[in-house]
């Protein structure tokens, strides 16, 4: 992979002499800087979601084959993961590096100067962030994490995390919906570095909901899980892709461009998988017996054809078997390519300037699909489904790039999308449905940006079968697994495994095997 940095276009003109006088000018020393305005800590905090997503994506891919490795027998596509190493430790970087203390900054700056709306932001990134971790990693440290006094941490219960999220994120609400009442629904002064929203509360106050519901939904087996709640976040959350939580890439060169552009090179490292072929193709969701390219208008967008125009995919571990064969080896992801040429076509979200994506309305509408159909609403489970599989059909196609929560390419025609609609891959009637039939759609839907949802309704079903239909366990697991299949990522290395053995030792985080413990939010 390619050398890790990211910015934004703000954070560029901050580095340039020329453009950075402002930044200078509210400290005392500007070469270390003790009062910083809110605006200037938002963006990077933004990139570093984006970021976060985006390198933990590349393994959680793999165990939940969205994508693997050409080369056989590579450890993620076994489930396992490597020891020393950082690799699965971006999201914890995020949580404690990347938003850490700068929220605390941003917050200093926000009160001093009751910028409400900065503080109702920083609260919906420290919700987001332990969401995030939490579903990644189980045990997190939330009491002690900010606590200067202190070289080694305690680590927090999973359900003690799960219940931050919920805090937060009513805390970000108060605050956002204070700033709304005190002077409108947007904001010049928080647009200065909102690169996900460019000022709009609303769209915040919304994105805070998406949170909750995933929050919620996240506890479907516990018998504490409310669906209602689920739909209720839902319905104030997201109405439209055009609310979709996002951040602007600039694409300028490889520090601030999509981690999936042609610049940054590093989705083509990986192959499309077998599951995610056939999910597009008709043979899953159809019953097709054969391959159908015409059946889902979003296959040549997402995935590449082999040079005899067959799509195919890696099965874990196995690798691509006709690598020797340059008619039927299946080419490197980089979204459609251009008469089987091997030129990225840049459709999807991988172009350069295509927004690091984080949410979208689609996802939203699959939660409560999902959760009406747990309570036995299947009318209202069908009406959250077909609207899932519009907004995902929209967003393939109008993909979101540079300042433009949605785009206007159009790349999939209006009879296109009313063909699949009304095809043998979607369920014509609310009696028909099945919860498989949404936990699928709502994977294609997260194809690429993602993974660490997927991830999630997997772990959550215990990789059932039934519910994915084309998936298949990997053939071969990682030894250390024990048979087991993988749940966790390990904290990371550099941090806890290097500075916090203690604490690591009473969650069990030091044996061999603790990836294939299963989180608490799966658990009854």
């Amino acid at each position: 992979m390619k050398k890790i940095i990211y910015t934004f276009t703000a954070l560029l003109a901050i580095s340039i002499a020329s453009s950075c006088k402002k930044f200078t000018d509210i400290n005392n020393n500007p070469n270390a800087p003790t009062n910083v305005d809110a605006s200037t800590l938002l963006p990077p905090m933004l990139a570093g979601m984006a970021r976060g997503n985006w390198y933990d994506s590349r393994y959680i891919g793999q165990y939940a084959q969205i994508w693997g490795s050409p080369s056989a027998n590579n450890v993620w596509d076994q489930e396992g993961y490597v020891p020393g190493s950082d690799s699965g430790g971006e999201m914890w970087r995020t949580v404690y590096f990347s938003l850490g203390q700068n929220v605390n900054l941003m917050w200093e700056d926000a009160m001093a100067k009751k910028k409400y709306d900065y503080i109702g932001v920083g609260w919906a990134l420290r919700a987001w962030g332990w969401q995030n971790g939490g579903d990644e990693y189980n045990n997190m440290i939330v009491k002690e994490a900010f606590d200067p006094t202190k070289l080694t941490f305690n680590y927090d219960s999973p359900d003690y995390v799960y219940a931050e999220v919920v805090k937060d994120c009513q805390k970000a609400l108060d605050y956002l919906n204070l700033a709304i009442k005190t002077d409108g629904n947007t904001s010049a002064d928080l647009a200065k570095g909102d690169y996900m929203y460019y000022g709009d509360r609303t769209k915040w106050v919304k994105f805070v909901y998406a949170i909750l519901a995933q929050n919620m939904l996240h506890q479907s087996n516990k018998a504490t899980f409310n669906a209602d709640l689920v739909k209720k976040y839902a319905d104030s959350s997201f109405v439209s892709n055009a609310d979709n939580a996002s951040v602007q890439c600039t694409g300028s060169q490889s520090g601030d461009s999509n981690f999936w552009g042609p610049t940054r090179g590093n989705i083509p490292s990986f192959r499309q998988s077998d599951y995610i072929v056939r999910l597009l193709d008709g043979r899953i969701l159809a019953g097709l017996p054969a391959q159908d390219k015409t059946m889902d208008p979003r296959l040549p967008l997402l995935l590449a054809a082999s040079k005899d125009g067959v799509y195919r995919g890696v099965v874990a571990p196995l690798g691509d078997p006709n690598t020797a064969d340059a008619n039927t080896a299946i080419p490197a992801m980089a979204g459609a390519t251009t008469a089987n040429s091997g030129t990225p076509s840049a459709k999807y979200i991988f172009n350069d300037n295509s927004r690091g994506v984080l949410m979208t309305y689609a996802e939203v509408q699959f939660f409560a699909a999902e959760a009406l159909f747990k309570k036995g609403d299947k009318p209202g489970a069908y009406a959250a489904y077909i609207n899932g599989i519009k907004g995902a059909l929209d967003f393939v196609s109008n993909p979101p790039i540079g300042s433009s929560l949605t785009g206007t390419q159009n790349y999939i025609s209006e009879p296109a999308k009313t063909a699949y609609l009304t095809s043998a891959s979607v369920r014509q009637d609310p009696a028909s449905l099945q919860l498989s039939d949404i936990i699928q759609q709502k994977y294609i839907s997260l194809f690429v940006w993602g993974a660490p949802e997927a991830w999630a309704d997997m772990r959550r079903y215990e990789y059932d079968q039934n519910i994915f239909q084309g998936y298949v366990k990997p053939t071969t697991i990682y030894p250390a697994n024990a048979g087991k299949q993988v749940y966790l990522l390990r904290p990371r290395y550099n941090s806890e495994y290097i500075w916090n053995i203690p604490a690591l030792k009473l969650i069990g985080a030091l044996d061999p095997d603790y990836h294939t413990k299963k989180p608490w939010f799966v658990l009854p």
